[in-house]
């Protein structure tokens, strides 16, 4: 009897063994990409505060668990689409949990303040504290799969604090992080606009929020071609993931901070999705699931004109309804999900005569037509989820702007996505109109109080330059992206050289510019900017931080 009740246990403790070995995720980063237990892994994440309903505040007081409210978004969450979250704080060993039996993914953020003394020894010892206070039960899920040390920190405090300060203690957070969690990849949560000059290249993943907000390097290069930028900056060697996103419907804003409508919410994020695959990327968090009321101050009250409360794709009817329910956006991403293309990407140019095909599918997805002018040049049935490549034969005629029409179907050859994908297509190389700028002060701020901009854009023929040039100089004061202005070339358009030169004030307290121009350009249907930036510092203070 002793022999068989022993031989029992035995079972049932290899039978869990055997459970977790078989859920153990191993993560690679590969070829700029995600590999979960040796297959791309494309993150379809999403922002996601716990006690963050209306009457809540996730960082006031006692953080309570949550677990059934926890247990209802997860839920909802999958069946939206999505593969994982992402969040700002650490979670705890229960709600780790109810992560992993979900079956999302998890990018999690540690509760480190930005505004803390880098270089002071205590912080320090605090941070490090943390790290291995969570690491000591989180080690044990693999839904982890990217930890996020810090959460915006500002270039005024950097710079105050010390640019050595603030990578040692990257670097420490990091190595701290990989003993206690081995195989995890970590990276920081920078916001692109503020943090562009940031050297990203000691994190494991290069990661940014990215808001298009129509200012600085997004109106001069566009969303597209900025957010590219920081990754060709970085040196476009590691997975690239954007961790904000997104589109407030508050009643009022500006340059589409917050005053959005409800569709143009849903509009918004499709076009920033598209225009981040094509920029590179390959973990999408959009911010975020559910309204904040807590950000304008009074949590019990959504404040109607407060940005910040209204980025949700869900949203809470009054104080009392803890559930909510889910706005336009929602159904739009999760339909819009279904089937990511990666590549061919829109508004790119390709040489020769094929394009690499590249899909991010879900299990729905079981064909593939491309479509043009109305004839079928590709179709290929889907046997699996996930990552699927293959090539697609193209014969362009000359300079060809070519609109590529994607058709996604069920297994009842039920259509349930479309998306088209404009290109430029030429068999050898084209010769593309160039803009580039000079800058002054060029090489650092304290040469000057004033500063230019002189543009040089060389036109070519059959490409029509559209709308005016913008220029920018971001000064990255604070939240404030500094001054921009728009110059019109309508009556130059005719000439083989247009040149504009434009000048700005240098703040006594600006540490870093990011100066830059752009133009549209098209050529039929086909769309792009052609641009140019330049980053300067002021002395030598980012020497550790900036880029080399």
């Amino acid at each position: 009897m002793k022999n068989k009740v022993l031989l029992i246990v035995i079972l049932l403790i290899s039978s869990v063994f055997s459970v977790y070995s078989q859920s153990k995720t191993k993560i690679e980063l590969k070829d700029n990409w995600y590999y979960l237990n040796g297959q791309k892994f494309f993150i379809k994440a999403i922002g996601y505060e716990i006690g963050a309903r209306p009457g809540q505040h996730p960082y006031e007081g006692v953080r309570n668990d949550d677990l059934d409210f926890l247990k209802f978004d997860l839920k909802v969450i999958k069946e939206g689409g999505y593969n994982a979250i992402r969040t700002w704080s650490e979670f705890s060993e229960t709600q780790l949990k109810l992560v992993q039996e979900s079956g999302l993914k998890l990018i999690m953020g540690l509760e480190v303040n930005p505004e803390g003394d880098y270089a002071d020894p205590g912080f320090v010892k605090e941070c490090v504290e943390r790290v291995k206070k969570v690491t000591a039960f989180a080690r044990k899920y693999d839904c982890i799969i990217t930890y996020l040390v810090i959460n915006e920190p500002q270039t005024d405090h950097i710079y105050k604090v010390g640019g050595k300060a603030f990578v040692d203690l990257m670097k420490t957070l990091i190595d701290e992080l990989h003993k206690g969690h081995p195989g995890i990849p970590v990276t920081l949560s920078a916001n692109s606009m503020i943090s562009d000059y940031m050297d990203e290249s000691f994190f494991d993943v290069y990661s940014y929020n990215c808001y298009d907000h129509s200012e600085a390097q997004t109106a001069t290069m566009g969303f597209k071609d900025y957010v590219k930028g920081l990754n060709e900056l970085n040196g476009l060697n590691k997975p690239f993931i954007t961790t904000e996103f997104g589109y407030s419907v508050s009643h009022k804003g500006s340059g589409r901070y917050g005053g959005n409508t409800l569709k143009q919410q849903s509009d918004g994020l499709i076009a920033n999705y598209r225009d981040l695959l094509d920029a590179g990327i390959v973990g999408m968090c959009p911010f975020y699931y559910a309204d904040g009321w807590w950000k304008g101050g009074d949590k019990n009250n959504h404040a109607l004109d407060q940005p910040e409360e209204w980025f949700g794709f869900w949203g809470y009817s009054d104080v009392n309804d803890k559930y909510g329910s889910p706005r336009p956006v929602w159904f739009a991403m999760r339909d819009y999900m279904k089937a990511l293309i990666i590549s061919p990407k829109n508004n790119t140019i390709y040489t020769g005569t094929s394009l690499p095909l590249e899909l991010y599918n879900d299990k729905d997805i079981k064909k593939v037509v491309i479509k043009y002018l109305d004839k079928v040049i590709y179709t290929k049935a889907i046997s699996s989820e996930g990552y699927f490549a293959d090539q697609v034969t193209i014969s362009p005629n000359g300079i060809e702007d070519m609109e590529l029409a994607f058709e996604f179907y069920d297994k009842e050859n039920k259509q349930i996505k479309n998306e088209s994908i404009n290109i430029l297509a030429s068999k050898t190389a084209i010769e593309l109109p160039k803009l580039t700028i000079e800058v002054i002060p060029g090489k650092d701020l304290n040469e000057g109080k004033i500063a230019s901009i002189k543009t040089t854009i060389e036109t070519k023929d059959n490409f029509k330059l559209l709308g005016d040039l913008k220029v920018s100089y971001n000064t990255h004061v604070g939240w404030e992206v500094g001054p921009q202005a728009s110059v019109s070339i309508k009556d130059q358009q005719d000439k083989k050289i247009i040149t504009a030169e434009n000048f700005f004030n240098i703040p006594d307290n600006c540490w870093v510019v990011n100066a830059s121009a752009g133009i549209a350009v098209q050529y039929g249907k086909f769309i792009f900017r052609i641009h140019d930036q330049k980053i300067i510092f002021r002395g030598n203070w980012a020497s550790e931080v900036g880029r080399k």
